[in-house]
């Protein structure tokens, strides 16, 4: 890696000494940043490039972003070579920690372990210390050859990360009689918790049981199932690729499906199975008439319930209870807070459709906005069942000084009226809203792509990573389908929280904040802390999205 570097890094040092005005830098920097959070790598990295020499004021900057951006666009050699120029044209820059973090990043990537466990080694004792630790679990995590593992042990056995690590893997599946002494020798060495690691339970009853309950209908005719339940059939096989994914990491789930309806005296007889109470995780029930039974369950037995479909936190009623999915008092509230950041004035026009749903988002959304600093000059609710009484709502809006337009309803009336109103008067104008809009036949996605409007979408996946590539194939190949929303949010929250109880155990409660919120496979965003660190019962993350030539862009990426 290192004798290439040299021979590539001419072609970059040319390219970044090329002059430029010092206006058309701060452009060109500026215009970098702004693709890089936009997820427009490519143009990002043509972007920032030029600026990348040694003798541009902007070149170290320039030079972290672009391997950031190359990083992100799957492109890690091209990330190194530009980290390593950058280290050896400006080793005094100030934010080195941050590169040296990235660079480990980036050798992660390459397959190169102990190159990146040592470029961590030199972030002890700096404030990306946790981080680094955070990272390095990460990827310790991911790397599922047991004999490379074995040799990165002899290697940096002294990391107690690296050997904790092993330790979960070795409890996890890779356990054999003759392994008792190293296990012994970690435990000891590190302080581990004996019970987790070499008590006959841990060591005979291996991997992590979850049950699911979930409305399979099994008691149902066979045709009449499939049309109503196949939301769960869909989401089950998500999960079921999801722990070959796990298993293949070394982390054993073992699913243990229960036909659970929105019969509570029925759920209620599943949870008081004797082997419910010895399950590291529960997954559903779904609906709201047996959301207590569960909370209750989970609060007696110490056991972690998710919620799968949920966005009523009304349902998470103890510190056992999550929701998988974003509540719609925290969608609200993080679109208000994206509004009240990026659009000017700090006015708002809100209008909401006569349901409870909309009424409770908007709601919401107009109090966190106010909560902020905004100010609101319409709150209106609107019926579009009456056609012609809402097109003389959106008819008579004043749109002099407002800084944005939110509309919290999926009929197609609103929506159209909406569109109708911005293209006549105010094309600039942005607009926040569902993603359902997109759904909409009689609103085409160029009319939505020349507007400036944005989406509010819990359920986005981007179907751009090349990883979608591999689970379409997968899925496709064993079920003869493709892929519904129901199977990525399966698959991606099996996958998560199989990795929380690999690295915590059943009781990873304390550690959800600690890990921040983070990129998920196929979602943008997982995490349970709001901005205090603070412990949350739903998913914190919210994408906001936007039409970029006929694509959805999210536009608050996590990083």
């Amino acid at each position: 890696m290192i004798r290439s570097f040299w021979k590539n890094i001419a072609a970059l040092a040319l390219l970044g000494m090329l002059a430029l005005p010092a206006q058309a830098q701060d452009t060109s920097y500026t215009n970098g940043k702004v693709l890089l959070q936009q997820q427009r790598y490519d143009q990002a990295m043509a972007e920032l490039l030029p600026l990348t020499g040694s003798d541009n004021a902007y070149a170290p900057e320039a030079s972290y972003l672009y391997a950031l951006a190359a990083l992100k666009n799957n492109k890690p050699d091209e990330a190194n070579q530009m980290l390593l120029q950058l280290q050896y044209q400006h080793p005094d820059w100030a934010g080195m920690d941050e590169a040296d973090y990235l660079l480990a990043n980036v050798l992660f990537e390459q397959g190169d372990y102990p190159g990146a466990l040592g470029k961590l080694k030199e972030l002890e004792g700096t404030a990306l210390a946790n981080d680094a630790e955070g990272l390095k679990r990460f990827y310790l995590t991911k790397l599922n050859d047991r004999t490379a593992y074995e040799q990165l042990l002899k290697r940096f056995g002294a990391d107690k990360t690296v050997a904790q690590v092993y330790a979960d893997k070795l409890i996890g599946g890779w356990y054999r009689p003759e392994d008792r002494q190293a296990l012994e020798n970690i435990v000891s060495h590190f302080h581990l918790d004996r019970n987790r690691y070499l008590s006959e339970e841990a060591l005979s009853n291996l991997g992590f049981d979850v049950a699911l309950l979930l409305p399979f209908q099994l008691d149902q005719p066979l045709s009449e199932a499939a049309r109503k339940n196949q939301f769960v059939t869909d989401m089950y096989a998500g999960m079921k690729l999801a722990q070959d994914s796990l298993q293949q990491q070394g982390i054993h789930v073992n699913l243990y499906t229960y036909d659970a309806s929105a019969d509570t005296l029925r759920v209620n007889r599943i949870l008081n199975m004797p082997e419910l109470k010895h399950m590291d995780l529960v997954i559903g029930p779904i609906y709201k008439s047996t959301a207590k039974v569960a909370a209750r369950f989970a609060a007696q037995n110490n056991i972690n319930v998710i919620n799968p479909l949920s966005q009523d936190v009304e349902m998470a009623s103890n510190d056992h209870v999550l929701l998988f999915t974003p509540s719609v008092a925290t969608q609200a509230k993080q679109a208000a807070t994206y509004a009240y950041q990026n659009f000017s004035p700090k006015t708002a026009v809100i209008l909401y459709e006569n349901t409870k749903d909309d009424t409770v988002f908007a709601s919401n959304y107009r109090r966190q906005f106010i909560k902020l600093g905004g100010k609101v000059k319409v709150y209106k609710k609107i019926s579009s069942s009456q056609t012609t009484a809402t097109a003389t709502v959106f008819n008579s809006l004043n749109l002099l000084d407002v800084g944005h337009l939110a509309v919290f309803s999926d009929k197609m009336t609103a929506a159209v009226n909406a569109v109708s109103l911005l293209q006549g008067k105010a094309l600039s104008l942005p607009l926040i809203t569902y993603e359902n809009w997109l759904d909409i036949n009689q609103i085409s996605l160029r009319q939505l792509d020349n507007l400036e409007v944005y989406f509010i979408s819990p359920k986005y996946v981007n179907k751009q990573n090349p990883i979608n590539d591999w689970f379409r194939q997968q899925y496709i190949s064993r079920y003869n389908l493709p892929p519904s929303i129901y199977a990525y949010a399966g698959f991606e929250m099996l996958y998560y929280f199989g990795t929380m109880l690999q690295q915590y155990g059943p009781q990873f409660n304390q550690q959800l904040a600690a890990s921040g919120i983070s990129n998920g496979v196929f979602y943008p965003g997982i995490g349970y802390t709001n901005k205090r660190n603070e412990p949350q019962p739903d998913n914190q993350y919210v994408p906001i999205t936007k039409l970029e030539n006929l694509q959805l862009t999210v536009v608050n990426p996590v990083f």
